[in-house]
């Protein structure tokens, strides 16, 4: 996923990028892109040695862009279904609120998915594999 957007600071192999909005994003709201606001500040690898004010290229591979999507929404949402499940065969019939107590259980195992991936924010945030990386630089704005 190849992006353009202009540097806005520049801080050691760092750069914060102000990024346009992709005409797919318009109808999602998972990064916050889909409000009405047309630009997302990011923060990405300076691999280019880009300057404030440079218009850049950003890319992130789709492989990452899915494995991160998969982290955040789809194992929460797995460990909610089998928290549900588990509740459901662990809790005795003769409980008068068995449903509301497997529901209960869903929660506790969606909380814990979600510390979980909390936990481990800055092992992800630390790897190269997540993070956005500028691969060239220009002085006017590029179709990338």
């Amino acid at each position: 996923m190849r992006q353009c957007g202009r540097v806005t600071e520049v801080n050691g192999n760092m750069a914060r990028v102000v990024m346009e909005r992709h005409a797919s994003c318009e109808n999602c709201t998972a990064c916050r892109m889909g409000s009405e606001e047309s630009k997302l500040e990011i923060e990405a690898i300076n691999d280019a040695n880009a300057q404030k004010g440079q218009w850049v290229s950003v890319d992130m591979e789709h492989q990452d862009v899915l494995t991160a999507a998969l982290i955040v929404y789809v194992i929460p949402l797995i460990a909610l279904v089998s928290g549900i499940i588990i509740g459901t065969f662990l809790i005795p019939d003769s409980l008068q609120y068995k449903d509301i107590a497997s529901a209960a259980v869903g929660f506790l195992f969606l909380a814990i998915s979600f510390l979980m991936i909390k936990g481990n924010e800055k092992n992800i945030k630390g790897s190269r594999k997540y993070m956005p990386v500028i691969t060239a630089a220009f002085d006017e704005r590029q179709d990338v």
